[in-house]
């Protein structure tokens, strides 16, 4: 059985393991982190990207303070 430099692996990686991971679960993990990588370098092009989930996130906030200032203005001017 080979023994890993889990910690080394994990600052190459860049990602936290838990020390017990199989050669085969790093090789994957390794293909994951390659992919993300890739993945956001695609995207460093365009620096107002949105993911979904960025963007679900921004409408919702932007609703919740269009009906935080709905409720301010009608409280105070009464309608």
């Amino acid at each position: 059985m080979m023994k890993f430099n889990y910690p080394k692996i994990a600052e190459h990686l860049g990602v936290p393991l838990r020390g017990n991971e199989t050669f085969t679960e790093l090789l994957e993990i390794e293909k994951q982190v390659k992919a993300n990588r890739e993945e956001e370098k695609k995207w460093a092009m365009f620096p107002n990207y949105e993911t979904p989930e960025e963007k679900k996130q921004r409408r919702a906030e932007e609703k919740a303070n269009i009906q935080r200032v709905d409720a301010q203005t009608k409280k105070y001017w009464g309608k």
